[in-house]
C-alpha cells in the first residue's frame, strides 16, 4: 500500500450494522448520508486509502434484504472501491450464519467480487507503515484456542476486534456480564474494538461504538469514526454531527425554556425520532400548536412522555425518555440467538403492554 500525506494510512471504521431496524429505509439513508457527508470526504481530504472495519457489516445474520444490498453496493463499496480504498474487513457475530463457526458469512458470500475487500475469518496480523496490528474476527467455539494461541503469540502492538468483555459498557450506564476477561488484551499498546454501541475506554481498550445513532439508548453518546495516525500512534476521533434521535423538555411555566424550545425546531428534525417530555402544560392548545409544527417539519416519528417528577434534573427526565420497550428492544437485539428477534420484540411488546393493562 502507498502511504499517504500525514502518514494516516489507516482508518478505524467500526460497524455499520447495513440492514438495521428491519431494513428501515429511513435508517438506510441515515447512514447512507454519513457516509457521503462525513466519511467520504474526511478521506479524500486526508488521502486515506486504507480502511478496517471491525465486523457487523450487515446487521442480520440469516438473510439479506436485496433493497438493502443494492444501495449499500451502489452508494458506499462502488465509491470506496473508485476511490482505491482498501478495506480489512474483520467478520462481527451479526455476519455469522452459524454461532459456534465464522465459516458461513455474509460478506464472503455478498462482497467477495470487491478486489479491494479482504475478508478475514481467522486472526490475522497486518502490517501498516511499520504498525503491526493484529485483526481478531467473532471468537465462537471453533476458532477459540487458535484466537487465544495467537494473542499469547503474535507481536503485534495494536489489536483490532469484536471482543465480548467482562465488565465493559454494551450501553451507557449498564455494564456486560458473562464475557470473556481482558487479561489476554493487558500486554498490547492500545485494543480497539467493536461489538458493544458505548464509546468507552478502560486502560488500554477502546470500544470505539457505532459511527451513528441506531436506537434511541444513542442519544447521549458521541457518535463517529476513528483513525489511527501510523507515525505518532495515535488514535484520533472524528465526530459524525448528524442525529437520528431528539428528545426534549416541555415547559410552558418557564418562557425561555419554552422559547429556546420553539427555536430548535428546524429542518434538522425532518425525518428524525423525537421525545417530548412533558414538565408542564399548562395550556394544552399551546402545547397542540407545538406538536403541529413538528408535524410540519415532516419528522419520522413523536412520541410524548408525561407525569415526570418534578425534582428531576433535565438530563435525568431525558434519559427517563428511553421507555421501557426501547430498552427491551435493545436488549434483544444484543442477545444471541437463533430464534427471530422481530418475533420475540412483539411477544415482549404484547407481554408488556398487557401487564399495564393489568396495572390499571
Amino acid at each position: 500500500m502507498g502511504e499517504v500525506k500525514r502518514k494516516r494510512s489507516k482508518n478505524e471504521n467500526r460497524y455499520s450494522h447495513f440492514g438495521a431496524r428491519n431494513d428501515s429505509a429511513l435508517f438506510l439513508d441515515y447512514f447512507i448520508s454519513f457516509y457521503e457527508n462525513v466519511f467520504f470526504p474526511y478521506l479524500k481530504e486526508n488521502e486515506i486509502q486504507q480502511v478496517v472495519h471491525l465486523g457487523d457489516f450487515f446487521d442480520r445474520r440469516k438473510y439479506i434484504n436485496f433493497n438493502t444490498l443494492q444501495k449499500v453496493r451502489e452508494k458506499i463499496l462502488d465509491p470506496m472501491e473508485e476511490m482505491g480504498v482498501t478495506i480489512n474487513l474483520s467478520l462481527g457475530n451479526h455476519d455469522t450464519y452459524y454461532k459456534n463457526t465464522n465459516k458461513v458469512n455474509s460478506p464472503k458470500e455478498l462482497l467477495s467480487s470487491y478486489g479491494n475487500i479482504i475478508i478475514h475469518e481467522n486472526p490475522v496480523s497486518l502490517d501498516f507503515d511499520g504498525l503491526n496490528l493484529g485483526l481478531i474476527p467473532w471468537i465462537n467455539d471453533e476458532n477459540r484456542e487458535l484466537t487465544l494461541d495467537f494473542l499469547k503469540s503474535c507481536k503485534c502492538s495494536f489489536i483490532g476486534g469484536h471482543f465480548e468483555l467482562e465488565g465493559y459498557e454494551v450501553m451507557r450506564g449498564m455494564n456486560f456480564s458473562g464475557g470473556m476477561s481482558d487479561k489476554s488484551l493487558r500486554r498490547f499498546e492500545k485494543v480497539l474494538s467493536g461489538h458493544f454501541h458505548t464509546k468507552s475506554q478502560k486502560n488500554n481498550i477502546h470500544y470505539l461504538g457505532t459511527q451513528y445513532q441506531i436506537t434511541f439508548s444513542d442519544l447521549h453518546d458521541m457518535k463517529g469514526f476513528h483513525v489511527l495516525d501510523t507515525e505518532t500512534r495515535d488514535v484520533e476521533f472524528v465526530e459524525n454531527p448528524d442525529k437520528m434521535f431528539y428528545s426534549f423538555v416541555y415547559d410552558d411555566k418557564d418562557k425561555n425554556a419554552l422559547k429556546s424550545l420553539q427555536e430548535e425546531l428546524t429542518e434538522k428534525l425532518k425525518s428524525r425520532y423525537v421525545k417530548i417530555i412533558v414538565e408542564n402544560k399548562t395550556k394544552s392548545s399551546l402545547f397542540e400548536s407545538f406538536i403541529d409544527a413538528l408535524y410540519e417539519l415532516d419528522v419520522a416519528d413523536i412520541s410524548v412522555i408525561e407525569d415526570f417528577s418534578s425534582d428531576l434534573e433535565q438530563d435525568e427526565k431525558v434519559d427517563l425518555a428511553q421507555d421501557t420497550l426501547t430498552i427491551i428492544s435493545t436488549e434483544i437485539d444484543l442477545i444471541e440467538t437463533d430464534l427471530d428477534k422481530e418475533s420475540l420484540k412483539r411477544i415482549m411488546k404484547t407481554l408488556y403492554m398487557e401487564s399495564i393493562t393489568n396495572e390499571e
